[in-house]
């Protein structure tokens, strides 16, 4: 009898292994947009995730990084991202203060700014890099990785800057001293400024909290035409990109690699975050 039951338990298990064989056969893979496509071949896509404004990032390649910069942003390497949505702004004290009120976030270290009414739609800031990642794990989402965040930014096309060549000015990206502080955003704010996916203060405004760890060399890892990479398994440091409001130009280039310690804050730093799967109906066509 015993016998019997073992037999039966391996023809099943027979079965069951054939049929993930045969669903992995007929399942497609991503057709990626080839690095190098001009950007303004896509057209954005927007939806609403629960109220949080998001916008498409199609399947594509895209050459990370740069080899007339500094050393910590080369070599450049060709690699590819399976879709996802990213942030259209960067979270703002309005949506944080939600994840607050469910207990599924803590204060800011500093929640003056965040406490002030009229500061609601600006971005959440003085949050350290664990605080940025239970707020993304609420909304069933993570913070960007280096590559996702730098795809979203700079497109197939390699963008220096998240809306083209252009020099930034105080229309496109809050930087320098355009205006000492955190700005509103909103899909009408900066609209200039917008990346190829319609994401808006990919530069500027406060710098935005990705995933990964910080590695001087990561990219030397990067195979030509890797996957989803993600940076180093372990670190002492993560990655912020974007540059903020009281950076200078050369920062908000979208290959720029800013990093601190997971449990520091500050008043110029927020985030945004990322989101596997289709929203819920109905989707925007426009800002």
């Amino acid at each position: 009898m015993q016998a019997i039951q073992r037999f039966r338990l391996g023809a099943l298990r027979g079965v069951g292994l054939l049929l993930l064989i045969t669903l992995a056969s007929c399942q497609q893979a991503p057709t990626f947009i080839a690095a190098g496509t001009r950007n303004a071949d896509w057209a954005p896509q927007y939806a609403d995730f629960a109220g949080l404004p998001m916008v498409r990032v199609p399947a594509g390649c895209f050459v990370m990084g740069r080899n007339d910069g500094p050393t910590e942003e080369s070599p450049a390497r060709r690699v590819c991202l399976t879709a996802f949505w990213i942030g259209q702004t960067e979270v703002t004290n309005a949506q944080y203060a939600a994840c607050v009120e469910a207990e599924a976030c803590t204060l800011p270290a500093d929640p003056a700014l965040f406490d002030n009414p009229a500061l609601a739609d600006h971005p959440v800031v003085n949050v350290t890099w664990e605080q940025a990642a239970a707020y993304a794990a609420w909304r069933g989402g993570t913070l960007p990785t280096e590559a996702q965040w730098e795809y979203a930014a700079r497109g197939p096309q390699g963008y220096p800057y998240p809306w083209g060549f252009a020099e930034p000015d105080c229309g496109r990206v809050n930087y320098a001293d355009c205006a000492g502080q955190t700005q509103a955003v909103g899909p009408n704010q900066r609209p200039a400024g917008a990346s190829w996916v319609g994401a808006l203060d990919m530069g500027g405004n406060v710098w935005e909290w990705t995933s990964d760890w910080f590695g001087a060399r990561s990219y030397v890892d990067y195979d030509d035409g890797e996957i989803d990479p993600k940076g180093p398994g372990e670190g002492q440091l993560r990655v912020l990109r974007g540059g903020a409001w009281g950076e200078s130009a050369d920062r908000l280039r979208a290959t720029y690699r800013a990093r601190h310690t997971p449990n520091a804050w500050g008043p110029s730093r927020g985030f945004r975050i990322v989101i596997v799967g289709e929203p819920p109906p109905p989707t925007r066509s426009a800002p």
